[in-house]
């Protein structure tokens, strides 16, 4: 009779861990129900000294069931280390490479037995033959030539410009967002970069003047209670200039005239990025998924780069 697993391999953060000085820790569930186990990623580590985990269970009836499990005990294993504040990527936002099934048959046929991916995550198999489990490792390296190098380094020394605050405070930012670990991450940094540079517009005057209409209307209100007059009145006052959404996009016309970015222009590939962010940040639906993010992140770092590059965007780099 075939039984199936779950398998659950996540990475804890670098600064907190669980001082279980063994390999492996079980739980026994009882009732004649399969046994949970957390594992150090390699055998010979500590659970306490790995910084990758494996969360799995063995011997469910079903796959239904086993997926059901996974549900239940891993999100008791994610509440658990919450509680402990030990932080945990369980993969579900990180970046992902794998075998096809081509390459993890001629593995199978070198080594003679069941091959799977080590799935950065959860993932579900028949529980007999114990399956082996590789991984692809890859660093890549983005090289600029340098020609390159020589041609923008002479172009600025040639024409230099004062930064202003905003803008080395985006620099700051997006320099941070090339030492973020997932697209998530780099693209909160890389708008926040843009927001930096964001300054907002007085709206026109009949806006502005609608504006104060409802401040007065709010402020002289006998129906809302003190806390919430405070709070739209502090919502109203930021509507007396343009949106971070506006602003940007004037921002990015201004610096960036007609070039395109994933075929929008800049304006618009502006605004695309911004309510990814706002999705993102404020959990609107639908929320953005990994692969979402991941196809914009790579455009979002050369759009902050032109922005933030002014006249040295006319040097060519042929």
């Amino acid at each position: 009779m075939k039984t199936y697993s779950f398998r659950l391999r996540f990475n804890r953060s670098p600064t907190d861990t669980v001082n279980i000085d063994a390999p492996r820790w079980e739980w026994r569930l009882g009732n004649q129900l399969p046994t949970l186990l957390l594992c150090a990623h390699k055998q010979e580590t500590s659970i306490k000294d790995s910084q990758v985990l494996v969360f799995k269970s063995d011997g469910w009836p079903s796959q239904e069931e086993a997926e059901r499990a996974s549900g239940r005990y891993s999100d008791a294993l994610m509440l658990t280390l919450a509680r402990l504040r030990i932080g945990a990527d369980f993969g579900n936002r990180a970046p992902k490479s794998a075998f096809t099934r081509a390459g993890l048959a001629v593995i199978e046929a070198t080594v003679g037995f069941p091959t799977l991916n080590d799935v950065h995550g959860v993932m579900f198999y028949e529980s007999h033959p114990a399956p082996r489990f590789v991984s692809l490792g890859a660093n890549l390296l983005r090289g600029v030539s340098q020609d390159h190098f020589e041609k923008v380094f002479s172009q600025a020394v040639a024409n230099p410009k004062p930064l202003s605050p905003r803008e080395r405070l985006a620099l700051e930012l997006f320099n941070a967002s090339f030492f973020q670990k997932t697209s998530d991450s780099r693209s909160l940094m890389l708008v926040m970069a843009i927001e930096a540079l964001i300054e907002p517009s007085p709206r026109s005057l009949a806006a502005a003047a609608h504006v104060e209409t409802l401040i007065r209307a709010t402020d002289d209100s006998e129906t809302l209670s003190s806390e919430e007059k405070a709070s739209l009145l502090g919502s109203l006052r930021w509507l007396r200039s343009e949106s971070i959404n506006q602003a940007g996009r004037k921002l990015a016309l201004a610096r960036l005239g007609n070039r395109r970015y994933l075929e929008r222009s800049a304006p618009a590939f502006f605004s695309h990025c911004y309510d990814l962010r706002s999705r993102l940040v404020h959990g609107t639906h639908p929320f953005p998924t990994q692969d979402e993010v991941g196809a914009v992140v790579a455009q979002l770092e050369v759009f902050v780069a032109d922005l933030l590059s002014g006249e040295l965007l006319e040097v060519q780099l042929s």
